[in-house]
């Protein structure tokens, strides 16, 4: 009997868990998924300023082949309209930001217009406390085609209180930027149009206690090749003002720590608490903080509301700038020695903060189908240099927000 109150609850905490990615897979590593499941996705994004707009549209299935395998499908889209900063120029003083107002593909007016499809499969293996995954996918867009493997293996050991998790992955990218933005010819030698990633994972899930669950995960990441963005450019003055396309480096070295803490609460109709922490850093200089917590609450009925916070502080890589000058005869240094030096936002100091509320419910017993989920939500970001963690003395003339709606619904029969 007591046993089985042990393994109830394991379960129930489980299930508290399943907002978090990675941990469904974690509590269940040694069991098939029995019921054929289908999901569809849309997401709205909108950043301020009358900048990037992107909808998205994502579509799953997974179903049972035999008694150990579960297979999956799954097809994406992006659709990209809007504009985006090109490079920064002092005016009157103050650094502002160049946003960009035609698109490569000439499809959009006076706007970048682009569209991403993406789609990916993969099936899972279950043995008796173990499970091995292999997936792959294909993304294209009309100037970056990838293509991608993964695999994965977790075990659980202690009776299943301890899940062990290992994966690896690898994509090869073909880049291919529009010459009315980026000449071939002022590549650095040795420069090519491909880069290659690899990625790996070492983790661990832990149950604590009847209603605690810790997971840790560590990441490795390297990347080759033209890792450079062809859409960016870095403005120069000194003797005289003028821009230059953006060069990185040719390689890139990341590690990052994750670390996840659920806690469940009976006592608040079996509500649940996650805080996440990943600390993470690169060999282009930048050391992030990312902190997040949100409260699963299930009222009555079968719904549930999840508030959410989010905060993020990174540094600026060593070759960032917001503006370079030529007291050194800066471009033809740069081009001829493959020194990098980029002005591209995403790379600078900043901090930034944000927080939503999803709503979902889910309806069981249903006619012909076992359950089904729908969810929606909306989630606000403000990115501002001051949010830095120690600061930040570069301006606030990077700053934007956005927002992010999204709607959702999962069938299972």
């Amino acid at each position: 009997m007591k046993h089985r109150k042990k393994n109830n609850a394991i379960v129930r905490l489980g299930c508290a868990a399943l907002a978090l990615p990675g941990l469904m897979q974690t509590a269940t590593a040694g069991r098939v998924e029995e019921t054929y499941n289908a999901d569809f996705q849309y997401g709205h994004y909108s950043e301020g300023k009358q900048r990037m707009e992107v909808d998205i549209f994502e579509g799953a299935l997974s179903a049972p082949i035999g008694k150990a395998i579960t297979a999956n499908v799954g097809i994406l889209r992006d659709m990209v309209s809007g504009a985006s900063p090109v490079y920064n120029f002092r005016e009157n003083g103050q650094i502002k930001q160049r946003i960009s107002s035609a698109s490569p593909t000439s499809q959009c007016g006076e706007s970048i217009c682009e569209q991403r499809d993406q789609i990916t499969g993969g099936a899972t293996y279950f043995l008796d406390a173990s499970s091995i995954s292999i997936g792959g996918g294909l993304s294209r867009e009309h100037d970056y085609t990838s293509r991608f493997f993964n695999t994965n293996y977790s075990i659980d050991l202690n009776k299943k209180l301890t899940t062990l998790n290992f994966g690896a992955s690898v994509a090869f990218d073909d880049i291919e930027p529009s010459p009315s933005t980026w000449n071939p010819a002022s590549r650095p030698n040795g420069w090519a149009s491909y880069k290659t990633g690899q990625n790996y994972l070492i983790g661990v899930s832990q149950v604590i206690d009847k209603d605690t669950l810790f997971q840790s995960n560590m990441t490795f990441g390297y990347s080759k090749g033209f890792l450079t963005d062809p859409y960016k450019q870095v403005g120069v003055e000194g003797m005289g003002a003028f821009s230059l396309s953006e060069v990185r480096p040719g390689d890139k070295f990341q590690w990052a720590w994750l670390n996840q803490y659920v806690r469940h609460f009976g006592q608040f109709n079996d509500a649940a608490l996650h805080i996440d922490y990943r600390y993470s850093l690169d060999s282009w200089g930048s050391h992030a903080h990312t902190f997040e917590a949100s409260w699963h609450q299930p009222i009555a009925d079968g719904w549930q509301i999840i508030p959410r916070f989010r905060y993020y502080s990174q540094d600026k890589a060593d070759f960032y700038q917001p503006i370079f000058n030529d007291t050194v005869n800066f471009a033809n240094m740069t081009l001829n020695n493959n020194s990098a030096y980029s002005s591209d936002y995403r790379l600078a100091g900043f901090g930034a903060l944000s927080g939503g509320i999803k709503l979902s419910k889910e309806i069981t017993n249903l006619k012909g189908i076992h359950s089904a989920k729908f969810q929606t939500g909306i989630e606000y970001y403000a990115h501002q240099s001051d949010l830095q963690l120690g600061g930040n003395s570069q301006g606030s003339f990077a700053d934007f927000n956005y927002y992010l709606i999204t709607a959702s619904f999962n069938l299972r029969f």
